[in-house]
């Protein structure tokens, strides 16, 4: 790999800032040498049957599903996720999304980086 590309698997595992049970969150882009100064690219991994809290936050945010199913919830619609679903979620609106399948989901998520350092709101 260069200095300018790599793959997800090399990745570290970020602990802290997220409290996703059964998950794991690895910073793709962002801050901090990351190549991406205003926003944060992260990749979820949830095991089957993990979920994040309902909670909201002021910034918007978007994610991408790249493998697996679950679901993405948005104030009160219930979004299926499979490979190739993307869900823009609104700020201030209440959300969570989980894994409903019986393999990992797998999701890209893009915030700003105060997004990215709120340990409470399961992000």
């Amino acid at each position: 790999m260069s200095q300018y590309s790599g793959n997800i698997r090399d990745l570290p595992v970020v602990t802290g800032g997220h409290f996703i049970e059964n998950s794991t969150k690895k910073i793709v882009f962002g801050p901090d040498g990351r190549f991406w100064d205003d926003y944060v690219m992260r990749l979820f991994t949830l095991e089957p049957g993990a979920e994040s809290s309902i909670h909201s936050h002021p910034w918007c945010h978007w994610f991408m599903c790249i493998k697996g199913e679950g679901y993405f919830l948005i104030d009160k619609e219930r979004v299926p996720l499979e490979f190739g679903t993307w869900v823009h979620i609104p700020g201030g609106v209440r959300h969570n999304f989980g894994n409903t399948g019986d393999g990992e989901l797998m999701g890209l998520c893009i915030v700003p980086p105060e997004g990215d350092v709120n340990p409470l709101n399961g992000c």
